[in-house]
């Protein structure tokens, strides 16, 4: 069989042998009845009561029904499970890197760009008034004030807007891990080559066994020259979840500021930036949270807003009172987004942040559990649940990622990925749409690789 590759390396396997399901088979509503509302529908529908604003709001009701039910706490999940288009037959283990949306987000994509094309004046003025409501309910979903949320397109640009605004000179330092996201350590290399800033990478073991081990190696890095920390929040090749707040109250007493890359933090574990007190925190809400592709958020805490120059500037970049919103002047955005952005916000409150903290937490502990127990896995994730989360690095003996990953898909129809920087590490996701099955299919999957080898 031929297979077609993509950026990364690996191939592209063939599609599921299930037909995805249109919305209104098992998992939404007819195909009929939504093409039906998308043709005969108003501009404006979704949040003006339209046939696709309906079927959003019934997909919360339905959550918000079976919170109200007390159900048993597996048929919970496949009740959440049901708001969403995922084929049954698919165990998507990778909303690190793309989560799915609910249903309630992909009609607000679709009304939103339908009522544009049918009334591009009107409605567009209406989508541009929702960047203030998104900044507020983004806020109020971070535990941050409206005024430090500038609004991105994923957490690489706003690692940027970070990088790029500080005024550095030759010699000053920039500390990061040696498992940062090209997306967060290449800002600072573009600074380090324009401007002679230095960016140290420090390693830390691989699994960590206390966040004391990453706090001790921060501190002994730091000289009177140090003027950034910038860390993931979880680490994207293992899934480590480094200790982000003791290292804020580490930097700030010295004066050194703490930029974190947040990628798949949001939707993830229930977020308290004021607690957390980081000075910048980037984020991009279409891994976890079930935002469309292209949306993200940037958190400046308001005392540190004045170390940043602007780096995308319009009218009002200037404006000192307008707080972090002089750092997005993007002009146009795409509005559909980000009214689905707050349609994502609603569904997650819905379920209740704490409560899918809860949920990937125990899948991704029954998921290590298991992998524990094979022989020939290395597991890269840590046995102390403050530096884990829901994104599992491991290893097989003798067996390449790549052909591990393709075999999972091939075999078993589980989507993971894999990541290098020298590991070899196979990386699954475990978030609140998974069930336990999925999570024994995998680690059954493992087993058989072991014992009978890839295809």
């Amino acid at each position: 069989m031929v297979f077609r590759r993509f950026r990364g390396g690996a191939p592209m396997p063939e599609p599921l042998r299930e037909t995805v399901l249109e919305p209104g088979t098992a998992a939404g509503v007819s195909r009929r009845r939504f093409l039906g509302a998308v043709a005969a529908g108003s501009a404006g529908a979704l949040l003006a009561g339209g046939a696709l604003r309906g079927e959003a709001r019934a997909s919360i009701s339905a959550i918000e029904q079976a919170q109200a039910d007390a159900l048993a706490e597996e048929d919970f999940w496949s009740k959440v499970r049901r708001e969403f288009l995922i084929s049954d037959e698919l165990a998507y283990m990778n909303s690190g890197t793309l989560g799915p949306m609910p249903k309630p987000v992909y009609y607000a994509v679709v009304d939103g760009y339908r009522a544009l094309a049918s009334d591009p004046g009107r409605e567009n003025a209406r989508q541009v008034e929702a960047q203030d409501d998104l900044r507020q309910e983004l806020a109020a979903f971070v535990n941050a004030d409206p005024g430090e949320v500038a609004l991105t397109r994923n957490t690489t640009e706003g690692m940027s807007f970070i990088a790029n605004g500080l005024d550095l000179k030759p010699g000053d330092e920039v500390l990061c891990t040696f498992h940062e996201h090209p997306g967060g350590l290449e800002p600072w290399k573009i600074k380090a080559k324009r401007f002679g800033v230095v960016v140290k990478e420090l390693p830390f073991p691989i699994p960590a066994s206390d966040p004391a081990e990453i706090l001790n190696l921060f501190e002994d890095a730091i000289t009177p020259r140090t003027r950034v920390i910038s860390v993931s929040h979880v680490t994207f090749p293992t899934g480590c979840m480094l200790p982000v707040s003791r290292l804020a109250a580490l930097a700030r007493p010295r004066g050194i500021l703490t930029l974190v890359d947040g990628a798949h933090a949001i939707g993830m574990v229930d977020l308290d930036m004021h607690e957390m007190g980081v000075d910048f925190y980037a984020s991009s809400p279409y891994k976890w949270a079930g935002a469309p592709v292209g949306t993200g958020f940037l958190y400046m805490r308001r005392e540190s807003q004045d170390r940043v120059w602007p780096t995308v500037a319009s009218m009002g970049w200037d404006d000192e009172e307008a707080g972090a919103r002089r750092y997005d002047r993007l002009s146009q955005r795409a509005g559909p987004l980000l009214l689905a952005t707050l349609a994502a916000l609603e569904f997650q409150n819905a379920i209740g942040r704490g409560r899918i903290e809860e949920r990937v937490r125990a899948l991704a502990a029954r998921l290590g559990e298991r992998l524990r127990a094979i022989a020939g896995v290395t597991l890269y994730a840590s046995e102390n649940p403050e530096l884990c989360c829901g994104l599992t690095g491991f290893a097989l003996e003798g067996f390449d990622r790549i052909e591990v990953v393709d075999t999972l898909w091939r075999r078993n129809r589980v989507w993971v990925r894999e990541t290098d920087y020298g590991l070899n590490t196979v990386r699954a996701s475990t978030h609140h749409y998974n069930t336990e099955d999925q999570v024994d299919r995998l680690a059954d999957g493992i087993q058989q690789i072991l014992t009978e080898g890839t295809i």
